[in-house]
């Protein structure tokens, strides 16, 4: 038998530490082996993992997590020194890496010294955020499941966005520590379209739901369900953050069944649950579903496909260059015209407007 350790990563590991020149290292093409004489540490090389790779115990540490190293300490049975050596490894790996360590045998994870999920991060006078929205139709499925699956995915995935108070009116009277989530949940079941107040933690600034009452066609425009969720530019330089922010967005997304869904800095051009079109300057990222993914032939050509579907662009990362590097200009039909009170020439929709008799 062995006993086995590994590190979940947001970097590959390096093998670069002074520790791995010594004499009774052995180096193989697929890891290294450290000869203990009457036992031995295999170490493998990094392997890339996707996120659904990554064990329950472990997901949600760090941010970003993309590779895995094994580290095989055999026999179980070797002298107290082994066991030494392996912790040392495991923490220089782990530190060369931004990783954490991940006892197996023991079920527990360890993070050596300066490797944490979140530095502290300043808020400016005027700082500067990123925002993720989502536009979807389906309000019922929703109300039904879709709202606290999409809660169970901000506390497993972004935890700092789940809120800290909540209520109908600023300042919000609720504390999710005082009242649970349960009660959290409870709550926007019965206020959903009243326009709850969200609290997150750093780095998020603002989550917002809007659900109206009514979908689709109305006297006044079409409207959809929207979520967005603001947060603070500075966390993208940090290890992680980049890939998991995108990893989340993807994965609300699909879980949403979005029609139209976008990061970019600063505010969308779309006016809240008022749906009038695509916007004429996309931010970040960019992601279609139906009915936008028959309108759109060449973002569809050029994009990457969900799991479920849906076509996306993005360039998520610390340059922030917008999609029309990409892709070119949007459909000019399918755009929302500047005038507000107008909706796009090829409009995909029941109505726009609400029709009487």
């Amino acid at each position: 038998m062995s006993y086995d350790n590994s590190i979940w990563s947001v970097n590959k590991t390096s093998f670069e530490n002074e520790f791995f020149n010594q004499e009774n290292i052995k180096w193989e093409n697929d890891g290294i082996i450290f000869n203990g004489g009457s036992w031995q540490i295999m170490i493998s090389n990094p392997h890339e993992v996707m996120a659904e790779d990554i064990p329950e115990e472990v997901f949600g540490e760090l941010p970003g997590i993309s590779y895995f190293t094994e580290l095989i300490l055999e026999p179980i049975g070797a002298p107290k020194r082994a066991f030494q050596i392996l912790k040392k490894i495991s923490k220089i790996l782990a530190q060369s890496s931004h990783g954490v360590i991940f006892d197996e045998q023991e079920g527990t994870i360890s993070s050596p010294s300066g490797v944490k999920r979140l530095e502290n991060v300043l808020v400016k006078e005027d700082p500067s955020f990123l925002q993720m929205t989502w536009w979807f139709i389906d309000d019922n499925t929703f109300k039904k499941t879709g709202f606290e699956a999409l809660l169970n995915l901000i506390e497993s995935t972004m935890p700092e966005a789940m809120p800290r108070r909540y209520g109908l009116y600023e300042p919000p009277q609720f504390k999710i520590s005082d009242k649970g989530k349960e009660h959290f949940i409870e709550f926007i079941s019965a206020s959903l379209h009243e326009g709850v107040v969200w609290y997150p933690s750093k780095p998020f600034t603002d989550v917002h739901i809007g659900i109206p009452d009514k979908v689709g066609p109305t006297r006044e425009g079409f409207r959809s369900c929207y979520i967005s969720i603001d947060f603070l530019e500075e966390v993208m330089v940090q290890p992680g953050w980049p890939l998991e922010i995108k990893r989340f967005w993807l994965k609300t997304s699909e879980l949403l069944n979005s029609f139209y869904g976008e990061v970019r800095r600063g505010w969308s051009p779309v006016s809240a649950w008022w749906w009038r079109g695509l916007p004429k300057k996309l931010g970040n990222a960019a992601i279609l579903g139906k009915p936008y993914i028959d309108l759109w032939p060449d973002f569809v050509n050029k994009a990457k496909q969900t799991e479920n579907g849906l076509f996306y662009i993005e360039n998520i990362k610390q340059d922030y260059q917008d999609l029309h590097s990409i892709i070119t200009e949007i459909p000019e039909d399918i755009v929302q015209p500047k005038n507000k009170q107008k909706h796009s020439r090829n409009w995909p929709f029941e109505g726009p407007f609400l029709k009487y008799k």
